[in-house]
């Protein structure tokens, strides 16, 4: 019996945990030695005194409620946490249970197991934290992926589907979690050898490929990436794989692919020459045309400077365009202007001139297209030869001028020798004119008035139906000429040059740079032949011309 007391009391002194009996109010009536190791107190600072005075005063409702309950429930069992304040004033957290032992007499009280669970409730506290945190980064990781555009799965290294985000599952029909991927994407037996997922488990890298595929709404092309999914030692234990649609980029791609192609053919087989040039007036490009008329290749021509083939007395007339244009004072020029080519000979050309801007309106690049008009220069050139040797012909055709004696009866000229000789035969000697005969009105009708009346009763209806029809019908001129015209309504009249565009005999339409007023009369012809007319309407010619179009009608008879 001895022996056994000694046993007990050695366990109770050595536990872990503090046993205390208390009474029915919560007086401390005894208190196992472990107490001071577990809060510091000794055995004669704590018997006699309340428990609920050192207990947390936040906790101490809920602890006398358990002992309430152990008290009037005999049967109950006490399990109660709580703080409990530490002789150094700090809060431990108590883990308590216990039974109603009133009935021992050997003991008469409550018996308290308490275990300070401070630590562990940090642990516990700590544990929580941290799950929350990887809850709300797990939760924050799948919002994220499901916000990806991308297609996202997961597959372990048997390439089974573990993982797969909305975006995935769009992309390749549905879910496939759990089927192994080169089956439920390819209806392969084993595994695809150019997947990127294969690679990225076999070296650890990033890798990437596109592949094309075949749905009912038609081909898709898509860019797959794979890469290694480690753990903490940085062992791989899976892979993810990222699935971009890229059809729209693909067809984006082909459609600059062929305006490229377009752009290309464009700049090679137009039929003029063009050259790109940078802001220096250096050579980008050059076409197979601009190449063709100079000589030079296009090797030839990258890196020189547009001067350095312009001809040395034009390049200053196109270098003062050519800064007006990248200063944005003129949209683009054009200018006649001569090359220099390879072999040494003169180019004559028409040049225009623009600049290409970025969307900000920076100058990128010059772009310049090339006509060759050496064949019209020339014949511009024999053209004013031609006209030179006709004024010099002119100028020694025989003339008449002078005064002339002529008979008033018979109409015989005198000539420098004093004969009298016939009008044809003196106007033959001193001109290159020649005579056909006929019979004027006035002498027929003198000579035979039958068939003057016949012949110009004839005519005169001809010519009366002919009127009519052209009061209708204005002829336009091909070639508008000059004609001279009078400005009456005035104290004098007003002479000015006029281009006659179209005529009839109801009126016409002259060009002139006069500013002629309407109901103004105007007398145009050689002073024989007057015709007079009122101005009906005056316009402009064109936008960008100082001249007016007028419209006459002729006052008739």
């Amino acid at each position: 019996m001895h022996k056994d007391k000694e046993f007990f009391h050695a366990l109770i002194e050595n536990s872990l945990d503090v046993i205390t009996i208390l009474s029915t109010d919560g007086t401390i009536l005894y208190e196992s030695p472990s107490v001071y190791r577990l809060l510091g107190y000794s055995l004669d600072e704590l018997l006699g005194r309340n428990a609920f005075d050192m207990i947390h005063p936040d906790d101490g409702a809920r602890a006398r409620d358990a002992l309430s309950e152990i008290v009037e429930n005999r049967n109950s069992v006490l399990s109660a946490e709580f703080r409990f304040r530490h002789r150094n004033g700090s809060w431990r957290v108590i883990e308590a249970t216990g039974s109603n032992q009133l009935d021992n007499p050997f003991i008469a009280g409550i018996v308290v197991n308490s275990r300070d669970v401070t630590e562990r409730k940090k642990a516990e506290e700590l544990l929580r934290e941290a799950n929350k945190r990887a809850e709300d980064e797990r939760a924050k990781s799948e919002a994220i992926i499901m916000a990806i555009g991308d297609g996202i799965s997961i597959q372990d290294k048997t390439f089974k589907v573990l993982y797969q985000n909305q975006a995935h599952r769009d992309i390749v029909g549905g879910d496939k979690s759990g089927k192994f991927c080169y089956v439920a994407y390819t209806r392969r037996d084993d595994i695809c050898e150019d997947c990127p997922l294969v690679a990225a488990l076999r070296d650890g890298k990033t890798h990437t490929a596109e592949k094309s595929v075949l749905r009912d709404d038609g081909v898709i092309h898509l860019e797959i990436k794979g890469a290694p999914l480690r753990d903490s030692t940085g062992t791989i234990v899976a892979g993810i794989e990222a699935v971009r649609d890229i059809t729209r980029r693909k067809e984006m791609e082909e459609k600059l692919r062929e305006s490229e192609e377009r752009f290309r053919r464009i700049f090679e087989d137009c039929p003029l020459g063009i050259i790109i040039a940078d802001l220096n007036h250096r050579v980008l490009r050059a076409n197979r045309e601009i190449c063709k008329m100079m000589g030079y290749t296009e090797e030839e021509l990258i890196g020189h400077s547009i001067e350095d083939i312009t001809y040395s007395e034009d390049v200053e007339k196109s270098a003062k365009l050519t800064k007006k244009e990248q200063k944005g004072k003129i949209p683009l020029f054009q200018v006649e202007k001569r090359y220099v080519k390879k072999n040494g000979e003169i180019l004559w050309i028409n040049f225009t001139a623009t600049t290409i801007r970025d969307p900000e309106g920076k100058v990128l690049y010059s772009v310049g297209m090339i006509e060759d008009i050496s064949e019209r220069k020339i014949t511009e050139e024999e053209k004013e030869d031609l006209i030179s040797q006709l004024k010099d012909a002119l100028a020694n055709i025989k003339t008449l001028k002078g005064l002339i004696p002529i008979c008033a009866w018979c109409k015989r000229i005198r000539d420098d020798k004093g004969y009298w000789t016939r009008v044809e035969t003196y106007i033959r000697q001193h001109s290159d004119a020649s005579f056909t005969h006929g019979i004027c009105p006035e002498c027929l009708r003198k000579e035979d008035p039958h068939t003057y009346e016949k012949v110009f009763q004839d005519e005169k209806e001809a010519r009366d139906f002919k009127i009519q029809k052209r009061q209708f019908e204005r002829i336009r001129l091909r070639k508008p000429f000059t004609c001279v015209v009078k400005v009456g309504g005035g104290s004098e009249n007003i002479v000015l040059h006029a281009a006659l565009e179209d005529i009839s005999e109801a009126g016409m339409c002259i060009r002139t740079d006069y500013p002629v007023e309407q109901d103004s009369f105007l007398i145009s012809g050689n002073g024989a032949e007057d015709k007079i007319g009122i101005v009906q309407w005056r316009r402009p010619a064109s936008t960008d011309s100082r001249a007016y179009s007028v419209g006459i009608k002729f006052v008739q008879d």
